[in-house]
């Protein structure tokens, strides 16, 4: 009974205070709730794209020449964006270790509810062309030294190898 008692008092009790809410601050919780919705639309939509799966694909290659993490990332910018902006802007973002790179920028319409333009950045451009040439900033293997480069350092001479002698016990 005490439990039926105290949930028709909580009850009434936020009722009370809804009613209490001023048009304003409903208008804004509606308008913050939208944001939300609007973000992570665009962000779905931005994983969807052609651009960001044609990056997934180097992704595999790029992972193999450099010993570092590498993450593609899709994000929203939102700081410098007002509430009632009728656009988002986005990138498409790529995580090397410590180096970040914004490969796309991308926009959105809050009002059509969909990407309406696509981007690529001038790193986008300049990392092809580096990554054509010889994969500068990537870590590349040490070059095999030759007899004659082994032997004008002063290592010691390897040893020698034992031969194997098959002991006849019959």
């Amino acid at each position: 009974m005490r439990y039926i008692l105290s949930v028709v008092c909580l009850t009434v009790l936020s009722l009370s205070a809804n009613a209490q809410m001023d048009k304003e601050e409903k208008q804004d919780r509606k308008a913050a709730s939208q944001q939300k919705v609007d973000y992570n639309l665009f962000r779905r939509q931005m994983l969807t794209l052609k651009e960001y799966s044609d990056e997934r694909r180097k992704m595999a290659e790029l992972q193999k020449t450099t010993k570092d993490q590498v993450k593609l990332v899709a994000y929203v910018d939102s700081t410098n964006e007002a509430d009632d902006s009728k656009t988002l802007v986005g990138y498409i973002r790529e995580n090397v270790g410590e180096n970040s790179t914004d490969l796309y920028e991308v926009t959105y319409d809050r009002s059509l509810k969909k990407i309406i333009f696509v981007k690529a950045t001038g790193e986008t451009v300049e990392l092809d062309e580096e990554r054509a040439k010889g994969k500068p900033g990537t870590k590349k293997p040490a070059a095999k030294k030759s007899k004659d480069d082994e032997d004008d350092e002063d290592n010691p001479a390897p040893a020698p190898k034992r031969k194997q002698v098959d002991d006849e016990d019959e």
